[in-house]
């Protein structure tokens, strides 16, 4: 799921998790990339103790973190980090491998995909030109992904979720954000 900031990115992904959660008791566990801010947010969504919230604070912290979900006995049900290129597009210049790190966390999430029926969400930054948006590491991400959700802000308030792919699951939905949550406004 990718957008521009501002857009409702963490926002979507915590009701999901709290929909997860409360309707089917599945285990589920969050994971920030971008420190605590998420936490202002949670009031608006019902978690039971079956929900886990964690931050991480680098990309090794990241992958740390994967290693220890993924080796849980227990498993948890859906894995959401929040959001999975921030350390990238920032240690990108840095760390030489940090391609070989970020493959591994998407090897780990989709082994659990695969084989544990594990739901994840994984949100993504965008940098913004005029013309276009792009989804930063976009060429390593590509691989990985089995649906792609573009959010986009429409006007007063009103944000667009729309499934760019694949091709044939056509979805459109409005929403807005609220003291109360996501509030769906409609199909497109």
């Amino acid at each position: 799921m990718y957008g521009e900031a501002g857009v409702g990115k963490t926002n979507l992904v915590l009701w999901l998790l709290s929909n997860l959660s409360r309707t089917s008791g599945l285990d589920v566990v969050y994971i920030s990339t971008e420190g605590p801010l998420y936490t202002s947010l949670l009031s608006r969504y019902e978690f039971p103790e079956n929900a886990l919230f964690t931050e991480v604070y680098d990309i090794n912290n990241l992958l740390q973190v994967v290693f220890k979900i993924y080796s849980f006995k227990r498993g948890f049900k859906a894995v959401a980090i929040d959001s999975i290129n921030n350390f990238y597009r920032v240690e990108v210049l840095q760390i030489e491998s940090i391609n070989k790190i970020l493959n591994t966390i998407l090897a780990l999430l989709a082994d659990m995909v695969i084989n544990r029926s594990t739901t994840c969400v994984l949100t993504a930054q965008v940098s913004q030109s005029e013309e276009d948006v792009r989804v930063s590491g976009f060429q390593i991400l590509k691989y990985w992904y089995d649906i792609l959700i573009r959010l986009e802000k429409l006007g007063s308030g009103v944000r667009r979720l729309s499934i760019e792919y694949p091709k044939d699951l056509v979805l459109s939905m409005s929403y807005v954000i609220s003291d109360r949550g996501i509030e769906w406004v409609g199909n497109d």
